[in-house]
């Protein structure tokens, strides 16, 4: 891929695993990185400017812009990454959780594109990814409010690339579907979740390493994709396009 050399970057959620993880792959390729998250890194890296920042407020997000003009002068992509989620019933779950998701998710997409885009209309262009979800096409129980902001976040992806398009900035989206992420395996530990029921949905029959979404995230972030825009690219390893769950041997093409 080119080099982001001479680019300036703000990874939104970047302190911990995917963001973390996209951080670490901009600073690589030549990018300066700011990492917008309401948490401090385990261990910061070389490369990245740790912003304390609450997405979901808009003073907060100011801030973080703010202080990137000040310490770059520009900002050339916008990576909306953070995210949070609570798990209950509707009827259950209560309006302070269901908003609270919608409020990082969307809410966050938003504020921070209300921010990148007039930057990125002075410097005649930029790159706009969000990170959505297999959530976003399908239905997960107790999840509702998760599905309903990543559902979100595709349709303010292609409303938002048609808004921008002839300002020469690019807005598209990466939906992961079960990736090996620090709070994935919290949650096998716990028993929270359980990893052969994730697996016996994916075609593939394995889950998602982080470097497999970044490389998405790269992707759209740079020249290689310079005609893409309003788009949305699944890495899921296929559960979403699973007509049968668990298909017959016969039905299935192997080594």
């Amino acid at each position: 891929m080119t080099s982001l050399s001479g680019r300036v970057a703000a990874v939104t959620g970047g302190a911990r695993g995917i963001g973390e993880g996209i951080a670490a792959r901009l600073v690589a390729d030549g990018a300066r990185v700011f990492s917008l998250d309401k948490l401090a890194p385990d261990q910061p890296r070389d490369g990245v400017t740790y912003l304390e920042t609450d997405v979901a407020s808009p003073e907060s997000v100011a801030a973080a812009f703010h202080a990137i003009d000040e310490r770059a002068g520009q900002i050339d992509i916008l990576v909306n990454n953070a995210g949070i989620q609570r798990v209950g019933l509707v009827g259950k779950i209560s309006f302070a959780d269901f908003s609270s998701v919608i409020a990082t998710h969307l809410n966050g997409f938003f504020l921070c594109a209300s921010e990148a885009v007039p930057r990125m209309v002075k410097r005649e262009g930029g790159a706009i990814v969000s990170i959505a979800s297999t959530a976003a096409f399908v239905g997960l129980p107790g999840r509702g409010a998760y599905c309903a902001a990543k559902a979100g976040i595709l349709g303010l992806t292609r409303a938002l690339a048609l808004e921008v398009a002839a300002a020469k900035i690019r807005v598209n989206a990466v939906a992961p579907g079960f990736t090996r992420t620090k709070l994935i395996e919290q949650g096998l530990a716990d028993g929270s979740l359980r990893e052969d029921w994730m697996v016996a949905r994916v075609p593939m029959h394995r889950l998602a390493q982080v470097d497999e979404i970044v490389n998405a995230v790269r992707f759209l972030s740079g020249d290689e994709s310079s005609y893409m825009t309003g788009q949305s690219i699944v890495v899921d390893g296929g559960w979403i396009v699973q007509g049968i769950p668990e298909a017959p041997d016969w039905l299935q093409t192997s080594n």
